[in-house]
């Protein structure tokens, strides 16, 4: 459909392409809802073990907060890669000027704005603690956006670039912690931040994932983790990560006694990740380089969803608006 498009088509057509392409709303969407519910759920069996797991007011202003969040991240990247992006992806819909970056800064401010006003009034009636907690992700994003002062130095050095840039994703659940059971970010469990940091390495190992290429469609410029770690030592990295990020949900679930079943969907996942992997040892094509990210996107969903569904299944789940 953007193919078809011009700077003179109507703004919204520009923009919902530029949302399809690089913000799709039914995988952000997805997302939100599995990382919301596992975070939440999670933070009510911590602190209120017996009693059940709820959906509140909270729930759904919390998730609009943590959809912004995504968004005016995706932002700032466009803004820090855009000179980049423009040599390597001539294709996509704001390097073509279907829409502008001026017209992303309006959206990423309108977006930081209702993180900023929301958590303000929630702060007024109800508790100042997801204030705190968002202020503390924009800070970092900000951060981020200029690339932590050092630029240079972080982008001859890929590795740390991007553990820098994942380490925002334990600050995400601390924003769901705050607005759940309105409480500061440091009066979190430790198992809390525990599980707050498999957020940290799914996204690493998703992010290792999508920058895997067969040899034949490595580009000049374009970073890749089989560059850095050559083609097969990338999928080991994506392994070990996978490894760890397991072992650390598993450590969750058996500390908060789940069910058996639990740990077969586990193990369910990790195979069918391990199936990619072998596909990719033994047949390294485009097509299996591609199902290395498939399989990893898949299991960032899968994983939430599963510990969502063991905690309300064993403890119920109730909808109220009292948060």
């Amino acid at each position: 459909m953007s193919d078809e498009l011009s700077a003179e088509s109507p703004c919204l057509l520009r923009l919902w392409a530029y949302v399809k392409e690089r913000f799709p709303p039914i995988g952000n969407g997805l997302l939100i809802v599995s990382y919301y519910s596992c975070n939440q759920f999670l933070a009510q069996a911590l602190t209120k073990p017996a009693e059940p797991m709820r959906y509140t007011l909270a729930t759904l202003i919390g998730a609009m907060t943590l959809l912004a969040l995504f968004f005016h991240l995706r932002v700032f990247d466009e803004h820090k890669d855009y000179e980049e992006d423009c040599r390597n992806y001539p294709d996509r819909v704001l390097q073509r000027g279907l829409i502008t970056l001026r017209d992303l800064k309006i959206l990423g401010g309108l977006a930081i704005g209702f993180e900023l006003v929301v958590a303000i009034v929630w702060a007024v009636f109800v508790s100042p603690a997801p204030l705190i907690a968002i202020v503390v992700v924009l800070v970092f994003s900000l951060l981020m956006l200029k690339e932590f002062f050092v630029g240079n130095w972080l982008r001859k050095h890929f590795l740390i670039y991007a553990t820098s840039h994942m380490l925002i994703m334990p600050l995400f659940a601390m924003v769901v912690y705050s607005y759940t059971v309105s409480e500061y970010l440091w009066e979190a469990s430790g198992w809390f931040w525990f599980y707050a940091f498999v957020g940290f390495f799914v996204t690493f190992n998703w992010e290792i994932s999508r920058k895997i290429q067969a040899p034949q469609d490595e580009r000049e410029g374009v970073d890749s983790y089989t560059k850095v770690l050559g083609t097969y030592g990338a999928a080991y990295a994506v392994l070990l990560v996978r490894i760890i990020d397991t072992g650390m949900v598993a450590a969750v679930g058996y500390y908060l006694e789940l069910a058996w079943w639990f740990y077969a969907v586990l193990i369910a996942l990790y195979s069918v990740c391990l199936i990619g992997f072998f596909q990719f040892r033994f047949y390294t094509t485009r097509a299996t380089a591609k199902r290395m990210e498939i399989y990893a996107g898949m299991y960032i969903i899968a994983f939430d969803i599963a510990l969502a569904l063991a905690l309300s299944s064993s403890r119920g789940v109730t909808f109220t608006w009292i948060p």
